[in-house]
């Protein structure tokens, strides 16, 4: 009876890939642990070099996003086991949010440098009073 619970077990677990696509997505951990290797050094240098790193920061977005979804497959193409559906909703959710918060933050960045602009070029000033 173990030994058939155990054999239902091999391949990767979900959480386990879940977890390190959170925590180390951009250098590519989770594709290591799911045996695609060649791909994880690529987001690894990806990451290292810096200037490049939000290419990788967008492909470990991407990876979550399969991940939750349950669209993401081990090199063999087995397929993960003991996936939390709820867990990967809130995954989603989070990142959903997070891009609000971003866009939100760059927009008030971009509001405060125009208004600068425009006081320091006086365009709003007021004509003296006699």
């Amino acid at each position: 009876m173990e030994e058939t619970q155990l054999q239902e077990l091999k391949g990767k677990n979900w959480m386990a890939a879940m977890s390190l696509c959170w925590f180390l997505g951009m250098y590519g951990a989770h594709r290591f642990y799911t045996g695609k290797t060649n791909s994880g050094w690529v987001m690894v240098v990806l990451t290292v070099l810096g200037i490049t790193a939000p290419i990788s920061a967008i492909w470990a977005l991407i990876d979550g996003f399969r991940l939750a979804l349950g669209r993401y497959t081990h090199d063999d193409g087995s397929e993960l086991y003991e996936r939390v559906d709820w867990f990967g909703y809130i995954y989603i959710a989070l990142m959903v949010l997070c891009a609000i918060a971003l866009l939100l933050y760059f927009t008030a960045i971009i509001g405060m440098i125009a208004m600068v602009a425009h006081s320091a070029a006086g365009a709003g000033a007021m004509p003296p009073t006699p």
